[in-house]
């Protein structure tokens, strides 16, 4: 018995490969939207300040550290004097949980054990 291929696959295969004239991401997924700007928002200058819309802007940190226990302190220290106040405003609820807590708890152990731990700690959030 004899094995037969199939001339048609060959051509297939190779179209598949070749490099698409249009790929880049908004080919994909198509061009962002926007939103329609209101009648009231377009007619009137600009009554909202970017200070009223941001939460940073009514984030107190002193007194949200004020919060703290002394063990909270100790374990976010880094967050504390290195997260911006704008991502320290939301993030404030997600690194007082204590998953967040013993992750800190964990890194910290590695560290004094002398594993390598990277990024180093100053760099963990210097985005």
């Amino acid at each position: 018995m004899s094995s037969l291929k199939r001339k048609g696959d060959v051509g297939a295969a190779d179209a598949s490969k070749k490099a698409k004239t249009n790929g880049s991401i908004t080919s994909f997924f198509g061009p962002p939207k926007t939103k329609p700007v209101s009648a009231t928002a377009s007619s009137s200058p600009s009554t909202s300040t970017p200070e009223s819309s941001n939460p940073a802007s009514k984030f107190d940190k002193v007194a949200w550290v004020a919060t703290l226990t002394p063990e909270q302190k100790k374990h976010l220290a880094l967050e504390i004097n290195t997260l911006d106040p704008s991502w320290l405003a939301l993030l404030k609820d997600e690194i007082v949980k204590p998953e967040f807590i013993a992750l800190k708890k964990f890194i910290e152990g590695e560290v004094r054990s002398g594993q390598t731990v990277f990024p180093p700690s100053e760099d963990v959030y210097s985005w």
